[in-house]
């Protein structure tokens, strides 16, 4: 019950759609590379939505997607200088994440946006990679254009687990102050195959790699080194993607697994978040850009590519080209 209240009063809006365009120049998702069997197989083994912990006549902000779904959202505003995008993790709801991102807006001095997945809590519609993209886009859109907020200047992106996704995606197509990442994976391929880097594989679903090869913003990345879920080897592979805007040392928790870095980490975890809104605080809005279709097409083809070599040893006569690079 109290978080049912809770979530009723952490937005003053009421009533609100957000219809967006589709994204272009993205990499064609599942469904066109494995087939519709594949793409079934694989969101059922990627989504795993809890039974809702909060009641649908509690919730007061909805919003419209581009693919048609209604999703639940919260906003926490207290007029702080930062607001934090969460994409939660696929065992967790917006019942869960409010109970603990009404502490954490407290404790980073930030305000708050989250919004549901397509299929969870009492969001419409099935739960996918392409729902889970057009989710994202939708919470965008009504930040910088029901809001007003600027996302090189206003917001920082907060993705865990499953949550990586949609939040490498925007980083990809957007510049924002910030990027985090908890517990994230680098693709796919990569969770059920650490060792087989492969771009062909990367490319099939949930390409991190793909998407962040476009990545203009800051980045922290956090990781628990005997995570049992997401290896640890997908945080590594992620760092050699954006090393070159990862303005800090990765958190690597010594000890700490899929599900208990804020919990039994908190201190380091912590932390970590406190440094990195520090950091970008300190440095500025980061720069703006809009990356043409062809332009994100390409560079997400090209960095994982770029993934790829740094995260395999390259054949005779790639390593020169590498250096001259």
């Amino acid at each position: 019950a109290s978080r049912s209240r809770n979530l009723h009063r952490a937005s003053a809006v009421k009533v609100v759609q957000a219809r967006v365009q589709p994204a272009v120049g993205i990499v064609p998702n599942a469904a066109g590379l494995m087939g519709a069997t594949a793409t079934k197989q694989v969101n059922q083994m990627a989504f795993c939505p809890p039974q809702p912990t909060y009641r649908k006549e509690d919730i007061n902000m909805w919003l419209k997607t581009d693919r048609g779904d209604s999703i639940p959202a919260f906003h926490i505003r207290r007029g702080n200088p930062l607001t934090v995008l969460v994409s939660h993790a696929n065992a967790e709801d917006l019942g869960i994440v409010l109970s603990y991102w009404a502490y954490m807006s407290q404790a980073l001095q930030v305000d708050v946006f989250a919004y549901e997945y397509s299929g969870y809590g009492h969001a419409t519609g099935e739960p996918s990679e392409a729902n889970l993209y057009s989710n994202a886009r939708a919470a965008l859109t009504l930040l910088r254009d029901g809001f007003g907020l600027k996302p090189e200047r206003d917001i920082i992106l907060f993705g865990k687990s499953l949550g990586s996704c949609p939040t490498c995606y925007l980083a990809g197509h957007h510049s924002f102050r910030g990027v985090i990442i908890v517990a994230g994976l680098a693709s796919g391929a990569r969770v059920l195959f650490p060792t087989t880097k492969l771009w062909a594989l990367d490319a099939q679903f949930f390409n991190n790699l793909g998407h962040v090869a476009n990545n203009r913003s800051p980045f922290q990345l956090i990781h628990g080194d005997c995570d049992e879920t997401v290896p640890f080897s997908n945080a590594e592979d992620l760092h050699a993607a954006v090393k070159l805007h990862h303005p800090l040392p990765p958190c690597w928790v010594r000890g700490a697994s899929h599900n208990n870095i804020e919990s039994n980490h908190r201190s380091q975890y912590l932390s970590a978040v406190k440094a990195f809104l520090a950091h970008v605080l300190a440095a500025g809005p980061t720069a703006h850009r809009s990356p043409s279709g062809l332009a994100a097409l390409m560079s997400s083809f090209g960095g994982s590519m770029k993934a790829f070599w740094s995260c395999a040893a390259p054949p005779a006569g790639a390593a020169a080209a590498a250096a001259r690079e």
